[in-house]
C-alpha cells in the first residue's frame, strides 16, 4: 500500500507542473525568439485547457458550469497579460547577452511550442485527477468500513425489536426485560 502523503505530494506536484507549463511555454517562445502572435495562440490554448478542466471538475462534482463570453474574455485577457509579462522579461534578459530579433510569422516550431505545454498540462491534470479519485475511493471505503459496518447496541435497529426510551428491546428477550 502506498503512503497517503507520497500520493498527495505526487498529485500536488502534477498540479504544479500543469500550472507552470504555460509560463514555461512563454519563456521558451522568448528564448527561441518566436512571434508575439504565437503568444496569443498559446494564451488561447491555456484558456482552452482551463475551460476543459473546469468542465471536467464540474461534471465530476455533478454540477453545471456557467461559462459566459465575459468570463472567457476576462480569462483570456488575464492570461495574455501574464504570458506577455513573462515573454517580455525573458526577451529583455536575453537582449542583455545577445541580439534579439523576433519572428514575424508563424512557423511549425510555434505550433510545437503551443502544443507541448497544452499536452503537459492536460496529461498532468488527468494523472492527478486519477490519483485523487483512487485516494478518495480508498478513504470512502475506509470510512464505510469504520462507521457503516457495525450496528450500535446489542441488536441492529432493523432486527424486529421495539425501541423504548432509546433502548432496543428485542422480541426474543425474556419478558421481565420488557
Amino acid at each position: 500500500m502506498t503512503q497517503p502523503r507520497a500520493t498527495l505530494q505526487t498529485a500536488l506536484g502534477l498540479r504544479l507542473a500543469s500550472l507552470l507549463a504555460f509560463p514555461t511555454g512563454a519563456a521558451l517562445m522568448a528564448i527561441f525568439q518566436r512571434s508575439p502572435l504565437a503568444l496569443a495562440l498559446l494564451t488561447a490554448a491555456m484558456l482552452a485547457v482551463g475551460l476543459y478542466e473546469r468542465r471536467r471538475l464540474a461534471a465530476a462534482a455533478g454540477a453545471q458550469t456557467a461559462i459566459s463570453g465575459a468570463t472567457v474574455l476576462t480569462g483570456f485577457g488575464f492570461r495574455l497579460g501574464l504570458l506577455i509579462a513573462i515573454f517580455v522579461i525573458t526577451v529583455g534578459v536575453l537582449a542583455l547577452f545577445r541580439d534579439t530579433s523576433l519572428a514575424r510569422q508563424l512557423e511549425l516550431i510555434d505550433f510545437a511550442l503551443i502544443a507541448l505545454p497544452a499536452a503537459v498540462a492536460l496529461a498532468a491534470n488527468e494523472i492527478s485527477a486519477r490519483i485523487a479519485r483512487r485516494e478518495l475511493g480508498d478513504v470512502q471505503s475506509q470510512l464505510t468500513a469504520a462507521f457503516g459496518g457495525h450496528p450500535r447496541g446489542p441488536a441492529a435497529p432493523d432486527a424486529g425489536g421495539d425501541i423504548i426510551e432509546g433502548e432496543i428491546i428485542d422480541a426474543d428477550d425474556p419478558p421481565e426485560r420488557r
